[in-house]
């Protein structure tokens, strides 16, 4: 599945948030974490990589592979 994720500067539910980037992946599948994993998800980064509403947008890139967004910071839509 192909899906654009647009970057946001902030948290996306204040108005005064800029788009930033905007990035094309080919995807086998996606989650949205929240609760518990999202807090482990959470602590296994830096204070300043933290969602404010710990909440996460884990995309699963096949093999293996992961790619992981502070999800109140992105929209991810399919194409």
């Amino acid at each position: 599945m192909k899906v654009k994720v647009k970057v946001y500067d902030g948290v996306k539910y204040n108005a005064d948030t800029k788009k930033v980037a905007e990035v094309e992946y080919e995807i086998k599948g996606f989650e949205v974490v929240t609760g518990e994993r999202a807090t482990e998800i959470g602590l296994s980064t830096d204070e300043n990589s933290r969602d404010e509403y710990n909440e996460y947008l884990v995309l699963d890139m096949g093999k293996g592979e992961t790619s992981t967004f502070c999800n109140s910071h992105v929209d991810m839509f399919r194409i």
